[in-house]
């Protein structure tokens, strides 16, 4: 199946501008994605997985425009053609 990713600024500077398009098994999940865009941009590992490998708290994942917290997590499912939106911490006050 084929998922579209959408990364934003700051993790936008290391992949370039535009979506990446991803070519994933059958089943995959929000983490298999993510694993898999940063393998394809080592370079943004250290900015989404902590020391221990696992994807930090911070960064926000989004599918087809729906925050995965309201969902699976980082199980949630992914189907052919979903948009998966990366954003980077927010902070404001």
């Amino acid at each position: 199946m084929r998922v579209e990713v959408h990364v934003f600024f700051p993790f936008r500077a290391e992949i370039g501008d535009g979506p990446v398009f991803l070519d994933l098994p059958s089943g995959a999940d929000v983490a298999g994605a993510v694993t898999a865009l940063v393998e394809r941009y080592p370079q943004l590992r250290e900015r989404i997985f902590d020391p221990e490998g696992r994807i930090h708290r911070h960064v926000a994942a989004l599918v087809n425009g729906t925050s995965i917290q309201f969902k699976r997590g980082l199980a949630t499912p992914l189907s052919d053609g979903d948009v998966l939106t990366l954003l980077p911490p927010v902070g404001g006050g």
